[in-house]
């Protein structure tokens, strides 16, 4: 490493090449000068979400709190950042302000994260966008699953419905199940018990989730925010004697998911509240949401 020795004749020299020196602090000029522009990469203090969402400059990595959706951010141009969600919003696309991959509309969950690029003022594009349960991306142009619609996604959930010596049941995602791009949309919290022509409700926004049970228990409905447009498989597994041999017919009741469950691999009906205490049920729906069908 060479070294460049100053004296007093060479003040200016001196001034021009280490400019913005505190101290005993040398910080290096222009564009890399760390009073402006992060040479590091540095963690922000926590963005409130509001539409616009505005970048802070102390950081280039955020976690963004509250469920306020936007569709454009306010932010200087030539940065790179990257936030951290912590709730569910939306962010809508928009082929200047917002540009987000294929070209359609992302609903966060928490702990999803987004590296995005201002190329100019206010202009900022989504480079890579990375899901806290490691799905992909559904939607977009060119994706059509079903007809001739883009803004269709194909899910897979799996519940389980546990029995109650009161008559009574609850439901949620089966834990450690497999599932496919379903948790931005429903909420993973089991629900309080109810019986027949009953119901509960968990989570909000965007992933709630209502579960409802007809007057002769045997056909349960899950009202999701989202529309569903058709179903592709339903099964059903169980556990216990007073479960065996079940069989369950699914359908699109507007815009829900009702299963209805009989016994045997007969057309009785099957109450799902006569289960005991220990017995359960679980059924996977694979099935189709958005378009026109």
């Amino acid at each position: 490493m060479g070294q460049i020795d100053f004296d007093g004749s060479n003040s200016t020299v001196k001034a021009d090449i280490i400019r913005g020196q505190t101290g005993t602090t040398v910080k290096l000029g222009g564009l890399l000068d760390t009073d402006g522009n992060y040479i590091q990469t540095e963690k922000g203090g926590d963005l409130t979400s509001a539409s616009p969402l505005v970048i802070d400059t102390d950081g280039d990595y955020f976690d963004v709190t509250g469920t306020v959706s936007f569709a454009a951010m306010t932010v200087a141009a030539d940065r790179q950042f990257t936030l951290q969600f912590d709730g569910v919003l939306t962010m809508t696309h928009h082929a200047t302000n917002l540009d987000l991959p294929g070209e359609a509309n992302i609903t966060t969950a928490a702990g999803d994260v987004a590296t995005f690029q201002s190329t100019g003022s206010n202009t900022v594009q989504c480079i890579n966008y990375t899901r806290a349960d490691g799905t992909g991306i559904a939607g977009g142009a060119g994706t059509a699953i079903l007809g001739s619609d883009a803004d269709n996604v194909l899910r897979w959930m799996h519940i389980q419905v546990d029995g109650n010596a009161s008559a009574l049941i609850d439901c949620a995602p089966q834990v450690g199940a497999a599932r496919f791009n379903i948790t931005t949309v429903m909420d993973q919290t089991k629900s309080s018990t109810f019986g027949k022509s009953g119901s509960d409700t968990v989570g909000s926004g965007a992933t709630e989730v209502t579960y409802s049970l007809n007057s002769g228990g045997n056909v349960l409905t899950i009202d999701l925010v989202e529309n569903v447009t058709s179903l592709l498989y339903a099964d059903v597994t169980q556990n216990g004697s007073g479960t065996a041999d079940l069989c369950c017919q699914s359908l699109v009741d507007s815009d829900n998911i009702t299963i209805a469950f009989s016994a045997g691999g007969s057309v009785a009906s099957f109450d799902l509240t006569g289960m005991s205490g220990s017995e359960w049920l679980s059924f996977r729906v694979a099935y189709i949401a958005g378009g026109s069908g």
